[in-house]
């Protein structure tokens, strides 16, 4: 992060709308790859190297998805906002423990195993969905404050059927091997899935292309607009089976937009006085906070996932689906204890964790929030 990215004014940084807009180019070059692959190699890289799940690459596990979670729960260690949010950090956090703990532990518990596995996978579809709830309204949030208009019901129905798209997107890469098992009215629960994802991504276009004309600033119009070829090329990746285009680029866009607020943010609320208490203890370090932001969260979720990885192979449970811990390319413990793959510690730490930074993102980036009196955007 260097002040190419950011604006300063009197010590004050700024989120430049401009550099935001340019992590999009992530599409097209996407695009390009996914056109040479298919001229060039005879879609080897879509079939034999590439995998479906970015997260089985190291350096985006390493780098990607938890880390800028563990970033914006950085960000809350500071005294005046626990006070401030408190009441409602302590609902959602215990409402959150026991939805998981319920699913994960309760059910396979008191139910067969059979009604214990659907419990799961509605919870799957009700993360999948938001997951996808909760980067839609990121992205379309900033598209809005850059096209300096008001959120309406229309940015609703828009934000509504992008999430409706992205959720399938998202369950027709994850949950492959369950639509395959799932038949509707004839029709295989995989292929109808993508006909419904199509209609809903006609939606969003359309919703999207009426909500930019309102736009009072070209830049927040290219903005949106680069949200709609995102979601569009997303689609186009599900078709021709690019399911790693499908994840990583939302990924991508989602996560270094994030890393990008929250480093300015704690740059500027730390910038006369360490209120975070995490920064106040490690200001030994000839690093500001606009650095060592991503650093420290790279840091904190790997040593987090890794932990309790480490935990649960001592714990006898078979590693597969645990978590992102780079570790388990280099030791994958053949062992089982025939417990669920769910109740793995691993598991509860991520779910937690991530629904909490989902609850927790909803309401401390509004406009009149006190978050924002540390992070100005320049159009």
């Amino acid at each position: 992060m260097n002040t190419a990215v950011l604006s300063m004014t009197e010590q004050t940084y700024r989120v430049k709308g401009s550099v935001l807009l340019s992590l999009y180019l992530i599409v097209p070059l996407c695009i390009i790859t996914a056109v040479l692959d298919g001229v060039f190699l005879e879609h080897q890289l879509r079939d034999i190297w590439l995998p479906s799940n970015p997260a089985n690459l190291l350096f985006w596990a390493i780098i990607f998805n938890f880390p800028h979670i563990v970033s914006s729960m950085v960000t809350l260690a500071d005294k005046e906002y626990l006070s401030f949010y408190r009441r409602r950090f302590i609902t959602g956090l215990s409402a959150i423990i026991a939805l998981v703990l319920s699913v994960n532990y309760l059910a396979p518990l008191l139910l067969s195993k059979s009604d214990a596995r659907t419990v799961y996978y509605a919870f799957f579809f009700f993360l999948a969905t938001y997951t996808m709830h909760h980067v839609f309204s990121q992205q379309f949030g900033i598209g809005m404050a850059l096209m300096k208009t008001a959120r309406s019901q229309r940015y609703e129905w828009f934000r509504g059927c992008a999430t409706v798209a992205g959720t399938l997107m998202y369950m027709s890469v994850f949950g492959k091997v369950i639509l395959r098992r799932t038949e509707i009215a004839g029709v295989d629960g995989d292929d109808l899935a993508v006909i419904v994802t199509g209609i809903f991504v006609v939606l969003t276009t359309i919703q999207g292309i009426l909500l930019c004309r309102q736009s009072k600033s070209r830049l927040g119009k290219k903005y949106m607009h680069s949200n709609l070829l995102m979601i569009v090329a997303a689609y186009l990746f599900l078709l021709l089976d690019y399911d790693f285009f499908v994840i990583a680029i939302p990924r991508f866009v989602h996560d270094i937009t994030a890393f990008i607020i929250y480093s300015v943010h704690d740059q500027n609320r730390n910038r006369e006085q360490k209120h975070n208490y995490i920064y106040r203890f490690l200001s030994f370090l000839p690093l500001s906070p606009l650095f060592l932001c991503p650093i420290l969260a790279v840091f904190l979720a790997n040593f987090m996932e890794c932990g309790a990885y480490l935990l649960d192979t001592a714990l006898g449970f078979y590693p597969k689906g645990n978590t992102d811990c780079f570790l388990q390319e280099y030791y994958a413990p053949d062992r089982s204890n025939s417990l669920p793959f769910n109740m793995q510690l691993g598991l509860q730490l991520v779910f937690v964790v991530s629904l909490f930074h989902y609850y927790v993102e909803g309401f401390v980036w509004h406009r009149d929030s006190i978050h924002r009196h540390s992070v100005k955007f320049e159009t």
